[in-house]
């Protein structure tokens, strides 16, 4: 390579140029750290990562393979400080020098934590932590479910401080991993599985203090989708109380501590017994207090004139029954003197205008109305007799009794069909006989 630049008359292709460049750069650069702004992020199909990084005026390019991108922990934003580790290299095509990027790491800020505050941001746009949608933890639940290790401390303390508190309550527990790759998944099915059986009163989630590392899986956007959708109220317990996680925000209720979670959850039994004795003492007061108040009211209602001297309360009715008889006589007086005036003039009227002459000269145009509609009513029945005397004779001769009279008869069947051919007839049956006067009996014993 020394050769090839020590003589400055050789003339070199473009490509082996390009060539030469890169190879220079991967011998100088094999292994490098660079500080830059994010100006440009693509995110390309194939999983690779092409980054534009920028510093006043001045630009690199970077590549992150997806073979490498698979370990970035956070999202790469346009304007965010990073720092690359990779190594210097060239583009054949164009030419163009890049970094190689093999690890990238947010300049001032852990990358765990822009991955926190990047799903927090996400989350709070959704509504996931919304006070309006959180759910009431039941005051006296029957059955808690519990989402953490089966083998943690966490468990057996939360065990023993619902025990202790309520020996009633029933404790089931969802056995999961809370640490690893495979924790978060686990944490969500068993949130969805315990709102599947449906029996569960409240759930807590959590686990014991550690590293923000080993409390990453109550980050994961998967378990925040499980408490969102959860129909029972999700109590989180992570950590200590300085840890705060995704899971504490969307649930209905964060607890400190796992401990102060199984506290917040279920009463302790000794202040509810005490309580109830308290809550007894003071309805008995009450009760008691109103009995008393009740009694002398009593005693004051005894003692009034009412029930002491009966007659002295009807005094003051007996005389305003009597003034409203005399009202009412009164009324009945003036009312009576009025209708024998209307009365009188009345009577004055009809002298004046004589009815029985009226009702006379009414009752002679009624007579007179009564006897034309008689003499009408004759004259109309004698035409219709007339007429059906001339219906009457023709109809008579087509009747077959006309036939009876000159000695015919009419045979029927018992059903009283009109026997017409002998052949229908069968020796031994009944017939009847109809005559000009009166039926027979018969029976066929034999046909001619």
């Amino acid at each position: 390579m020394g050769d090839l630049l020590d003589n400055p008359e050789k003339v070199f292709g473009v490509s082996e140029l390009s060539g030469i460049v890169k190879e220079l750069l991967e011998e100088a650069f094999p292994s490098i750290w660079v500080e830059g702004e994010v100006s440009k992020a693509l995110d390309h199909p194939s999983g690779h990562l092409y980054l534009t990084l920028k510093e006043n005026k001045d630009v690199l390019d970077a590549t992150m393979w997806r073979s490498s991108r698979k370990n970035l922990k956070f999202k790469i934003e346009t304007g965010m400080k990073i720092l690359l580790k990779g190594r210097m290299s060239s583009y054949g095509p164009y030419g163009k020098y890049q970094l190689i990027a093999e690890r990238i790491e947010p300049s001032g800020v852990g990358a765990l934590q822009i991955k926190f505050e990047q799903l927090k941001k996400k989350l709070a746009a959704k509504g996931y932590f919304d006070e309006n949608r959180k759910r009431p933890i039941p005051e006296y639940p029957e059955t808690i479910g519990l989402v953490t290790s089966e083998s943690g401390a966490a468990f057996r303390d939360m065990a023993r401080i619902l025990r202790r508190r309520n020996r009633t309550v029933k404790i089931i527990l969802a056995p999961v991993l809370v640490e690893g790759e495979q924790a978060a998944g686990q944490i969500a099915r068993a949130i969805a599985d315990f709102n599947e059986y449906g029996k569960v009163d409240v759930i807590i989630a959590g686990r014991g203090g550690g590293s923000p590392e080993s409390l990453w899986a109550f980050n994961e956007e998967a378990v925040a989708d499980a408490i969102f959708n959860s129909k029972i109220p999700v109590i989180s317990a992570v950590g200590h109380e300085i840890d705060f996680t995704i899971a504490d925000f969307v649930s209905d209720l964060r607890a400190s501590t796992p401990s102060a979670a199984a506290e917040l959850a279920v009463k302790n039994r000794a202040d509810l017994i005490y309580t109830v004795a308290l809550l007894a003492k003071r309805g008995t007061s009450a009760v008691s207090s109103a009995i008393r108040e009740q009694r002398q009211r009593l005693a004051g209602i005894v003692r009034r004139p009412l029930f002491t001297d009966p007659a002295r309360f009807l005094e003051g009715g007996r005389r305003r029954l009597d003034d409203s008889l005399s009202q009412i006589l009164a009324a009945v007086k003036s009312q009576a003197e009025r209708r024998r005036t209307n009365l009188d003039a009345l009577v004055r009227h009809l002298r004046y205008l004589r009815p029985s002459l009226t009702i006379r000269r009414r009752a002679d145009h009624v007579k007179n109305l009564d006897e034309r509609l008689v003499r009408r009513l004759y004259a109309i029945l004698s035409e219709k007799k007339r007429a059906l005397a001339g219906w009457s004779g023709p109809l008579n001769a087509l009747s077959p009794m006309r036939v009876l009279e000159r000695g015919y008869a009419i045979a029927r069947t018992p059903s009283g069909g009109v026997v017409k051919d002998s052949s229908r007839v069968a020796v031994g049956d009944e017939l009847e006989l109809l005559l000009h006067k009166g039926r027979l009996g018969v029976v066929v014993n034999k046909k001619l």
